[in-house]
């Protein structure tokens, strides 16, 4: 019998890195779990992303106004999520705002004129849902639909019960650093320490997530470049005004799901105090680390909002 191993491999999807780290398995039982992993992530990449050519959400895209479209499992359930995410932050989660999005991509200012037209484009009220025969229309032209927020973390919500139903009990599944799935403990035994990169100085971390059976999620205006040289900005628009929020911040989330992580790690970049909490009142179990980087500090801070009870 072959001695268990740490198995670590990666593939590409969802345009990361999805990095495996298997412990206290045999190589092949663990060679094995990394290809299933691998082709559902793939498959969900195939029905989910708007930047696969070939995926069910591209071909919806193109689809006009007033037709109805039956929408298959996966690609019914996410959306359904986004627009559950849609009516708690009152609109400040939106998967339609791509055509806005993309105005802002090359440039650092946009004439109003286009705003405005793309802005007619957005907004998950264009969207009618038939809940009883899983399908959509588009009450505009031009409406698309994008999960890139979300995706990510709907995957590796995904992949746990699958982990799971396969009898892994310690587990590792992340995309670069953007999103890590957590189970059971490092091989030192005690919960998996994950953490949060400086972006001005990556060597250093700002705050250390100890996680087990959970997922940690962040998004930010600014991220480490891919060279390691200092930080690169991210535009992230805010549904009510069309232009992307102020400063250098970044959100991280520890939640039970990492879908769930995903919406309130953007929709904390973009909310003002007093709506975040009234969001905060609708939560359980989730720890949220907010960094603010000035020129000469780093500033941070650490929300826990424990699970409510209701005995």
């Amino acid at each position: 019998m072959t001695e268990p191993t740490i198995f670590s491999d990666t593939f590409l999807a969802f345009g990361s890195h999805c990095d495996v780290v298997l412990p206290n398995l045999e190589a092949n039982t663990a060679k094995n779990i990394f290809q299933q992993i691998k082709a559902e992530l793939e498959q969900l990449e195939s029905t989910i992303s708007r930047f696969s050519l070939l995926s069910d959400i591209h071909e919806l895209n193109q689809t006009e106004k007033d037709v109805w479209i039956e929408l298959s499992g996966e690609l019914w359930e996410i959306l359904t999520i986004a627009n559950d995410f849609y009516q708690m932050s009152q609109g400040a989660f939106d998967v339609t705002m791509f055509p806005v999005q993309s105005l802002w991509v090359e440039k650092e200012t946009v004439e109003n004129s286009e705003l405005e037209e793309a802005q007619q484009k957005c907004g998950f009220d264009k969207i009618e849902l038939d809940h009883d025969n899983k399908r959509l229309r588009f009450k505009e032209d031009g409406v698309e639909l994008d999960f890139g927020a979300i995706e990510k973390g709907f995957a590796l919500d995904l992949v746990k019960p699958l982990l799971l139903d396969l009898g892994v009990k310690d587990a590792i599944i992340s995309f670069e650093e953007d999103v890590v799935l957590a189970l059971g403990n490092h091989p030192a035994g005690t919960d998996w320490p994950l953490g949060i990169r400086n972006q001005q100085q990556p060597n250093e971390f700002v705050h250390v997530f100890e996680v087990s059976g959970q997922s940690v999620y962040t998004t930010g205006t600014v991220y480490i470049r891919d060279d390691g040289e200092g930080m690169k900005t991210r535009k992230i628009i805010s549904p009510a005004t069309g232009i992307p929020v102020d400063g250098k911040r970044t959100v991280s989330v520890k939640a039970d799901s990492a879908t769930m992580g995903a919406f309130i790690a953007n929709i904390w970049l973009i909310l003002p105090e007093n709506d975040k909490a009234i969001i905060s009142d609708q939560l359980n179990d989730v720890e949220i680390l907010e960094v603010e980087y000035t020129d000469d500090d780093v500033k941070t801070k650490v929300t826990i909002i424990e699970k409510e009870d209701r005995s």
